[in-house]
């Protein structure tokens, strides 16, 4: 499932990936730029890649899986801290 078929409120998306990070590393949100990339699989859009760059060139980063509507979020060592489910509990991102 691509992002064709896959319905959501990606700035929203976005907003909970900033202070989610920024909350597990204390950081103040928006205080620090965080890019992010779409991810491919055989061609097809698959999900989302974020990082936020932190002080001291710390990166943080976080993946949106679109297949399963997950976040996966992972330390600056690249170990995965949380995640977290889009689901009925988040209806107002997904219509």
């Amino acid at each position: 499932m691509g992002f064709d078929d896959w319905h959501c409120d990606l700035d929203k998306i976005r907003e909970i990936v900033m202070e989610e990070l920024c909350s597990q590393n204390g950081l103040l949100p928006d205080a620090f730029p965080m890019t992010q990339r779409v991810l491919y699989k055989q061609g097809i859009s698959c999900g989302i890649f974020y990082c936020l760059h932190g002080p001291r060139s710390v990166r943080l980063t976080a993946v949106l899986d679109t297949q399963t509507a997950r976040i996966m979020f992972y330390d600056s060592k690249g170990q995965r801290t949380s995640s977290r489910n889009l689901n009925e509990s988040n209806a107002e991102m997904i219509s």
